[in-house]
């Protein structure tokens, strides 16, 4: 069975040592939809991993137990130049991803080091792939390595994986670098897999095997409290809910999240006046609403009726 596997290695004040968040994608079928159906992996307080999913896909995966949509953007043509970099005319539609949030747990920071993933394609799938992050607004590339040896894969300017020979192989060895930028992260985190330049709207883009390596640690001076002097009504809410945040000061970020742990709405305010929150567009259920400041995490959990 492949595996996707998440990492976090012991530090000071490590929340587990040597422990696994394992995706399995054991129930993804060819009629599952775009959002993996396997239970999310729960590996402890630091850090909670949401669900994989695709976006700008058709509907169904073309393989089980692994991510393997087609319709990405075209730009190989076949031929000669296609072994060639500079032969690839297409370019990456934003539109078109994977992607999977990474949450840390309620008083701790997560660092990230490093992703290791395999690829793959069918016989007119994408030639080039890369892989960004939420913290830049999935602007740019992050740094891009291709371990030793480099027969079938290289990396090109601008951080893009580039598949040289036209074959269908798996390609292991793909490594994402994370820099400074992913230490000691205390809002969420989401990555996005692009894959464009494919030679046929049938090709496919597949990614297995992932594995996100760091670090989740717990935050000293960090108190978290579930009940507070920070309410939030009304509960339920029909949608549009309140948060009296009289009693923080400093910058207060608010994030929602689901009952596995997407992050749906994150905002920031530096003002402890009421703040309005907009769950309209959100279906009826339970949520997470947590305001995190530099001294301490609040949680409530608040019911959506419409």
């Amino acid at each position: 069975m492949k595996k996707i596997t998440l990492l976090f290695f012991a530090v000071t004040f490590t929340v587990f040592a040597n422990a696994q968040l394992l995706y399995t994608f054991d129930s993804v079928k060819t009629t599952s939809g775009m959002i993996d159906p396997t239970p999310v992996p729960v590996g402890g307080a630091g850090v909670t991993c949401g669900s994989f999913s695709a976006t700008g896909t058709p509907t169904n995966s073309l393989a089980a137990f692994r991510f393997d949509f087609s319709g990405w953007a075209l730009g190989s043509t076949g031929g000669a130049a296609d072994t060639l970099y500079s032969g690839m005319t297409g370019s990456v539609n934003t539109a078109e991803y994977y992607e999977v949030t990474l949450t840390p747990g309620v008083g701790y920071s997560i660092t990230g080091d490093s992703i290791k993933f395999d690829f793959e394609r069918s016989g007119t799938g994408v030639r080039t792939y890369s892989v960004r992050s939420s913290l830049d607004g999935y602007t740019a590339n992050l740094t891009a390595v291709y371990g030793l040896p480099t027969t079938n894969v290289d990396v090109q300017a601008g951080n893009v994986f580039f598949l040289k020979k036209d074959i269908t192989s798996l390609q292991t060895r793909n490594i994402i670098v994370l820099g400074p930028t992913f230490m000691n992260l205390v809002t969420p985190v989401t990555f996005r897999f692009y894959g464009w330049n494919a030679e046929g709207t049938g090709g496919t883009f597949s990614i297995d095997n992932v594995n996100f390596i760091g670090s989740s640690t717990l935050l000293t001076g960090i108190t978290e409290k579930s009940k507070s002097s920070v309410s939030v009504y009304p509960n339920p809410s029909n949608g549009l809910c309140f948060a009296d945040l009289d009693d923080l000061t400093g910058k207060i970020t608010i994030t929602v999240s689901d009952i596995i742990g997407n992050v749906i709405l994150t905002k920031e305010t530096t003002s402890n006046a009421r703040q309005s929150i907009d769950l309209s567009k959100l279906a009826n259920g339970n949520y997470f609403i947590r305001f995190i400041t530099e001294t301490q995490v609040i949680t409530k959990k608040i019911t959506l009726n419409k």
